[in-house]
């Protein structure tokens, strides 16, 4: 009975090691697609990073609808690059990674600087997360996408503009009524 017992936890230990390594190498090759998806961001080449969705994904970004297609993610770029932005550095780093059967789950940090025009130089960061599917040729595509920034607006407009927006002020007209 000792014999089977250590030789169950023998397996059981030998298992998660090799899923730990599985997913610490997931991570090397995500943040290794990462560079090329970033400098692809930072060149404006937008059908490359395409290449790197699978069909008919879903993506949603902050302050955005969901988009549900690769021409839906088209269209909104397309608007975000007739408005004048220009990404000016992108960096992606995939913190953790959960793989299951022919998903993995890739979630991670980003900072991004970009030039808006009317309001100039614009930093942000903040964090996503990429549902990637194994292919039928065995390659990875992202099938979803999900990403938020870490800044929060409000703080950034009383920031700008002292109080103006201050809870306590709202909370304050309420109690004199």
């Amino acid at each position: 009975m000792k014999k089977l017992f250590l030789t169950c936890a023998a397996i059981l230990i030998a298992v998660s090691q090799l899923y730990a390594q599985g997913e610490a190498d997931m991570k090397a090759k995500f943040n290794e697609l990462n560079k090329k998806l970033s400098q692809m961001v930072v060149d404006n080449d937008f059908e490359g990073m395409l290449s790197y969705y699978a069909e008919n994904p879903i993506s949603m970004p902050s302050y955005q609808p969901m988009l549900r297609s690769l021409d839906a993610m088209r269209e909104s770029h397309k608007q975000q690059h007739e408005m004048g932005m220009k990404i000016t550095a992108f960096e992606l780093t995939a913190t953790d990674v959960i793989v299951e059967g022919n998903i993995a789950i890739e979630i991670g940090t980003y900072t991004v600087s970009m030039d808006i025009p009317e309001m100039g130089a614009m930093d942000d960061h903040g964090k996503y997360m990429n549902v990637w599917e194994k292919q039928d040729d065995g390659s990875m595509k992202i099938k979803a996408d999900i990403w938020n920034t870490d800044m929060n607006p409000w703080e950034m407009m009383q920031e700008e503009h002292g109080d103006y927006g201050k809870h306590e002020e709202m909370d304050k007209d309420k109690d004199d009524k």
